[in-house]
């Protein structure tokens, strides 16, 4: 049947024409953005997640700002210290020369001079970003003083949607070089810490960085708290099975789990479960220290050499091998109290008077003046060995920012795969499929143009 009051045929073509020009739109869409989800209506749950965790990669994007930024005051710092400590041994060159028999200290205390003044000048000129933490000003005035300078590290979003930020502390206080304020300072109580005498990888027992404890070797020694709680701790192949994967060949970690395996065993009344733990210190020594901290006898831990069984050999691990009783080494806790508000440059010493910024040789005659100047040169020798800390300080400081910065770059590469996952067309499919849906336009297009011819045929007839 034809009518001229509704054409079927052009409405169906004309219907198809319609589906497909929404396709061919959709499609050209995907190709010239690149994405199969621009958009919320293209599909709500992945458009939602792909901005969340572009949300995401742009607050990692400020905290890889904040850790570039972090990295290079470490490095303005550490360049300084480095410096100083140069000065600091070219200074006790110095003073071991003024010591001779015949020497101008005056003379003398003209370079040292030249050398003090060169040092405040790489304190107060080691500045990044506005930061300064060689040559600083901690009074109660100066409320742009941080003692603990924070760099953050790292950004978190918890399931509920709370926003967390993560930060490495940078102690000023503990690298300071020269520091304007002469107030006191508060110093926290400190933990009882005991030492070995060298690295645990560098002990007999552990040449090679591993340990042999399939045999006869044994570790034995007490640990004992200043209130007398203590704890035995033994350690062979029978008490070390469980805790290595091969006796043979021992690692350092898995040394360090049998002590605390039978430190934290040690839960009877007078045990010392939860009161020391053992670990190594940035050294590589064996150390134990208190849960508590301050003057109190829960802050003092003793260790102490015990005899070997007569089936086991004694080995040393930094703590001696001698007879048992001997080999002691006591560690206490310091109350939490005030210090002088100053740098380890400007810090007067108790037993000369003088800082390492105002040592002057040049009146020291006599006996009396030999005395002085020896205990200057011991002033020194402690004062590089303070920088020497400060700088290891910074070094790990560096060390874990530069770590973090590696770790933040490699999640932000993986929140943009994800968002590639979720969101990004693929370009050779939505590609070949606009060259179809071009194909299939042009066809409908002609089926249309048919259609409407048809009712133009029946017209014919009244001609």
């Amino acid at each position: 049947m034809t009518s001229l009051l509704t054409n079927t045929s052009a409405m169906t073509a004309l219907t198809t024409l319609k589906g497909i020009n929404s396709q061919l739109d959709a499609t050209s869409n995907r190709v010239s953005t690149g994405q199969r989800v621009s958009a919320a209506s293209d599909n709500a749950a992945y458009w939602s997640i792909a901005t969340t965790v572009r949300t995401d990669n742009a607050s990692l994007s400020a905290v890889k700002d904040s850790l570039g930024l972090g990295s290079s005051a470490v490095d303005t710092a550490y360049n300084g210290l480095n410096s100083v400590l140069s000065d600091l041994q070219n200074m006790r060159a110095k003073l071991q020369t003024a010591l001779q028999p015949g020497v101008d200290r005056a003379k003398v205390q003209t370079e040292i001079k030249a050398i003090q003044d060169k040092m405040r000048s790489t304190a107060d000129s080691s500045t990044s970003s506005g930061q300064n933490w060689l040559s600083v000003d901690s009074s109660a005035s100066n409320t742009a003083f941080q003692a603990t300078q924070n760099v953050v590290a790292g950004f978190s979003r918890s399931p509920t949607g709370t926003v967390s930020f993560s930060n490495i502390g940078v102690d000023v206080n503990a690298i300071k070089l020269y520091d304007v304020n002469a107030a006191s300072i508060t110093t926290p109580a400190t933990a009882g810490q005991v030492f070995g005498s060298t690295s645990l990888t560098g002990t007999t027992v552990f040449t090679g960085g591993t340990a042999d404890f399939s045999g006869t070797n044994e570790v034995k020694f007490s640990l004992t708290l200043g209130n007398a709680d203590t704890a035995t701790i033994t350690i062979n192949k029978t008490t070390m099975n469980s805790a290595a994967a091969d006796l043979t060949k021992v690692t350092t970690s898995e040394f360090l789990d049998a002590i605390n395996n039978q430190i934290a065993a040690s839960t009877a009344a007078g045990g010392l479960a939860g009161d020391v733990k053992a670990s190594l210190d940035t050294a590589g020594r064996l150390t134990f220290k208190t849960t508590a901290t301050g003057a109190g006898t829960n802050a003092q831990v003793t260790v102490q050499n015990l005899a070997a069984t007569a089936t086991y050999t004694l080995v040393d691990v930094g703590f001696g091998t001698g007879v048992a009783g001997t080999d002691a080494r006591v560690g206490k806790g310091s109350a939490a109290g005030t210090a002088a508000g100053k740098g380890i440059l400007d810090t007067a010493d108790g037993t000369t008077t003088f800082s390492i910024a105002s040592i002057n040789i040049s009146g020291l005659v006599g006996t009396t003046g030999d005395a002085t100047l020896g205990n200057i040169i011991t002033q020194v020798e402690k004062a590089i060995a303070k920088v020497t800390d400060a700088g290891t300080k910074l070094g790990a400081n560096k060390t874990q920012i530069d770590g973090q910065k590696t770790f933040v770059d490699t999640l932000m590469k993986a929140n943009d795969r994800t968002i590639g996952i979720l969101v990004d067309a693929d370009i050779e499919e939505e590609s070949t499929k606009l060259k179809a849906l071009q194909t299939q336009q042009q066809l409908a297009v002609q089926a249309l143009s048919i259609a409407n011819s048809s009712s133009q045929n029946v017209l014919s007839l009244f001609r």
